[in-house]
């Protein structure tokens, strides 16, 4: 359910708006204690059909949906200080995932998700659907938490999907999301981010990290960044994180002041100095929670 909560550091602002995160140990939770030389990976992994993702999602011959539709797909900009994820099978990183995206632009897509309830992944929407073709995916291989060709809780391939009524009626790039919907429970049992529409305020000058599989390193790798928001627009935050094709749908998201981790914007694209995300906004919020199962 959606939180509001009242901004205290501008008179009248309008009331922010919360959908509270769940992130839990994997399978009902617990915690593990922190010993050098305990094999974590293991003991999160297990109960799950983990192993190797299948022959078909190895190829590295994928391309991003951004750098195809738009002229201006997202970069990184000056040094290049990613780096990689090397436990994909903690919190939160096993919350973010692979995408693999067949029937748009005649090609195999790469993006890049998260997952926002038990049966549900948000991302761009020109991962699912090319607006001036009318093109739309055919069917999505989703790999949560996936790590080179190792797919620690397993994968599912979906043919269900949805975007934006704007993105799909207008091709207002301004509502480039969409949402995955999966069989299995990934949600329930790995846990999810949380998002919020917050207040000019409230975002101005923000920490916010960002995980993604982009196309440029060793493919099935999950890269991090963090940085502030460098400009907050009325519909789309800009940030000078280091992004590049691949990472389209990745969630930019911040720690709320319980140490919860919330979406802010969905990355889509940009250009250096600045790369941006899809801003959440009331309506996007009421939108997008309205499309969670």
């Amino acid at each position: 359910m959606a939180s509001p909560k009242k901004n205290n550091n501008q008179k009248g602002a309008v009331q922010s708006l919360y959908r509270p995160c769940n992130m839990i140990e994997t399978n009902n939770g617990g915690r593990l204690e922190s010993v050098p030389g305990f094999d974590v990976e293991r003991a999160l992994t297990v109960g799950f059909s983990g192993g190797r993702v299948p022959r078909q999602l190895r190829s590295t011959m994928v391309f991003d949906a951004g750098d195809l539709q738009f002229a201006a797909p997202q970069s990184a900009c000056g040094q290049d200080d990613r780096v990689l994820v090397p436990n994909t099978t903690a919190l939160p990183w096993r919350c973010v995932c692979q995408l693999v995206v067949d029937g748009l632009h005649n090609a195999r897509i790469l993006g890049t998700g998260w997952l926002a309830g038990p049966h549900t992944i948000v991302t761009a929407g020109h991962n699912l659907l090319d607006v001036d073709s009318g093109q739309q995916a055919v069917q999505v291989w989703i790999t949560p938490g996936r790590t080179g060709d190792v797919a620690p809780y397993g994968y599912e391939v979906s043919k269900s999907f949805a975007v934006h009524p704007r993105w799909k009626a207008n091709k207002d790039r301004e509502y480039d999301i969409g949402v995955i919907y999966t069989k299995n429970a990934f949600g329930q049992r790995l846990g999810w981010f949380g998002f919020a529409a917050l207040s000019d305020v409230e975002l101005a000058n923000l920490l916010v990290n960002n995980a993604g599989y982009p196309v440029d390193k060793q493919f099935g790798t999950m890269w991090f960044n963090a940085s502030r928001l460098t400009a907050v627009k009325p519909r789309v935050l800009a940030y000078g994180l280091d992004t590049e094709g691949g990472q389209s749908g990745s969630p930019i998201f911040a720690f709320d002041k319980d140490g919860n981790r919330t979406v802010v914007a969905v990355h889509a694209y940009g250009t250096c100095p600045d790369n941006m995300g899809i801003r959440i906004t009331p309506d996007i919020f009421r939108d997008l929670s309205a499309m969670i199962k």
